[in-house]
């Protein structure tokens, strides 16, 4: 298959009550970007997952649905999906809906800046989320910072793109199968002094969803530990610049009309918000 402009990773496990109130959606935008990809991974459900997905994507060209024999974890769903991937830029997307798909056009905009853009709940203040969640979100955060050389403000906001060559690099060197894949995908990229642009997006805390805290964060602190480990037998990390600020367009409304709604715009529109935090290494090792 020939590459397409941009590929959307779904990672999904017993989401088939979600799906329906998120994918509708998402197929809308997609289909007015003539041969973009969605990839909904179901990842070893057990609800009937992958028929649900297959329902709402059989009306777009470029949808379809990747099985995993058995469940493996968000990490090795998303690694699957970009494997399968054919776009020139590659986002992966949670599948609970709580990320604005307004914010998509953005998201691929910084990739004209940077190899890899990162959807942002903790700039910008366009973010609902619980008070619990909330805190832990910031204590995870401040663990990653302590053990890893990333500077950003949210590793784990699943709502992040790609270039797409980039991005079958760096998921083809990450192992982490769990939750915490990101800081390991962000950190090989840092150490590759990959530029990481962080997006400020609207996003919604959602009801349901399978990450459970107590389950799931003593991996997920396991998982940042072994990150530091792999990139400690690559050499050190290389120290970032303080980041630039870039103009970014102020929505959907702003990327020219003569592309696709969903392409980067060359020469994005000066405007005072939302802005993107460009976090520059000082030797990129392209």
């Amino acid at each position: 298959m020939d590459s397409v402009p941009v590929s959307v990773v779904i990672p999904a496990y017993n989401e088939a009550l979600g799906l329906p109130g998120s994918l509708p959606a998402l197929v809308s935008v997609m289909r007015r970007t003539p041969d973009a990809e969605v990839i909904v991974v179901d990842d070893g459900s057990t609800d009937g997952t992958a028929a649900v997905a297959e329902e709402h994507l059989a009306g777009l060209e470029g949808g379809r649905v990747l099985r995993l024999p058995w469940n493996s974890g968000k990490g090795a769903a998303v690694r699957a999906g970009v494997s399968a991937a054919h776009g020139e830029s590659i986002v992966f997307l949670d599948a609970d809906g709580a990320s604005d798909l307004n914010d998509l056009p953005l998201l691929l905009a910084a990739l004209e800046h940077a190899e890899v853009a990162l959807g942002s709940r903790r700039i910008g203040g366009r973010a609902l989320r619980s008070g619990g969640r909330r805190v832990g979100s910031w204590a995870f955060n401040q663990f990653t910072r302590s053990l890893t050389s990333l500077d950003v403000a949210d590793t784990q906001c699943g709502f992040k793109a790609f270039r797409g060559a980039e991005a079958k690099l760096l998921f083809s060197l990450a192992r982490s199968t769990g939750f915490a894949f990101d800081v390991e995908v962000l950190s090989i990229a840092r150490s590759m002094g990959y530029r990481i642009a962080e997006v400020p997006v609207t996003w919604a805390e959602m009801p349901g969803g399978t990450f459970r805290v107590g389950r799931h964060t003593p991996a997920m602190l396991v998982d940042v530990v072994r990150a530091r480990r792999y990139l400690g037998r690559s050499g050190p990390a290389v120290p970032a610049r303080p980041a630039p600020i870039l103009p970014m367009p102020a929505g959907p409304t702003a990327v020219a009309t003569t592309r696709s709604p969903l392409s980067p715009p060359r020469r994005p529109r000066p405007t005072s918000v939302p802005l993107a935090v460009v976090h520059e290494p000082e030797a990129a090792a392209r």
